[in-house]
């Protein structure tokens, strides 16, 4: 009998063996973000939905609720200018140039849907910049927080649970609403 050599042991479990082939188990999650701002009269200036990369924190979130169910849910998002691109960890795993007092909590309860036929379960975070609120001619990041109470700075890696950069800068005047929806899959099968 050989021993298995771990280093080599992929992160796929082989469950069973189905007309010859193994089964894998993967379970995973991803994130999408859909960015929506609009003018004084509700009309739709711009708009980008986009895959976003979820942090090692948000590996670790999503992994500790479902081991203990108390760990911190996902409070509101928070917006940036900064442009360096989204990482797992380190320098782009946080906002990188925060907007000042544009922490904003979400605007329900965060929403749940089953995708239908096995495809997984789909979570919705929702925040809203309304008319007067955060004005500034070039955000360019937002990230999904667990940080509670929500407070007005930039936060860390270790209360970012999602970070998306833009594929432009957006010009959120005085006017404007800008609306967030950050939908999570959990791709469990």
């Amino acid at each position: 009998m050989s021993q298995t050599d771990p280093a080599k042991v992929s992160d796929s479990v082989t469950a069973t063996k189905t007309m010859g082939r193994p089964v894998e188990d993967r379970v995973g999650f991803g994130g999408m973000v859909t960015v929506e701002l609009f003018d004084p009269d509700g009309e739709l200036k711009y708009t980008e939905t986009a895959y976003n990369l979820v942090t090692d924190h948000g590996d670790e979130h999503v992994g500790n609720r479902m081991r203990l169910d108390a760990t911190q849910i996902v409070t509101g998002m928070r917006l940036g200018t900064g442009v360096t691109a989204a990482a797992k960890s380190g320098a782009g795993g946080a906002i990188v140039t925060y907007e000042p007092a544009s922490q904003e909590a979400l605007d329900a309860v965060a929403g749940g849907a089953d995708l239908g036929g096995g495809s997984g379960w789909r979570i919705s975070h929702v925040c809203t910049w309304i008319a007067g609120d955060v004005t500034e001619v070039a955000l360019a990041e937002v990230v999904l927080t667990d940080e509670s109470p929500l407070t007005d700075v930039a936060g860390v890696v270790g209360d970012t649970v999602a970070r998306f950069v833009f594929a432009a800068t957006i010009d959120k005047q005085a006017g404007d609403s800008l609306v967030v929806t950050w939908n999570i899959d959990f791709l469990g099968a």
